[in-house]
């Protein structure tokens, strides 16, 4: 279903063109310059396919840290509300400290937009029957 675009030690980015799809799945710590351009890459990534959902599996992904949390608030949420998606789907990570940040990220994604529509799974699947209703 998936096509793979980019993988490396942290992180393995896939798409489907087709569905307008995205899922990204997260593991270890990662922070600073590495960490931005891989959250970049998957913006890119959305905004070149236009994609209208995205699954990101966070829950081997580790805290993240304040400096970069400023930049995901800073850079991140307003561009990913601004883009094409318009649902999130997330398997959150087993770690508190990252589920804290992303809490912060999504009380300002409420501030900019409404249009895109975050939601937390307990398993793939059920994340991609909700990702797959809007295509």
């Amino acid at each position: 279903m998936f096509n793979l675009y980019f993988r490396n030690n942290f992180v393995s980015i896939y798409f489907n063109r087709e569905r307008r799809l995205g899922k990204a799945v997260w593991s270890g710590h990662l922070s600073g310059a590495e960490y931005r351009e891989l959250v970049l890459l998957c913006l890119d990534l959305t905004d070149r396919h236009e994609l209208l959902g995205w699954l990101g599996d966070n829950r081997k992904m580790h805290a993240i840290d304040s400096a970069d949390l400023q930049w995901s608030l800073e850079v991140f949420v307003p561009q990913v509300v601004a883009g094409p998606l318009l649902r999130m789907a997330t398997l959150p990570s087993e770690y508190e400290e990252h589920r804290q940040a992303v809490e912060v990220m999504l009380e300002k994604k409420d501030k900019l937009n409404q249009k895109l529509v975050l939601r937390d799974f307990d398993n793939e699947e059920e994340a991609m029957a909700w990702l797959l209703e809007i295509v």
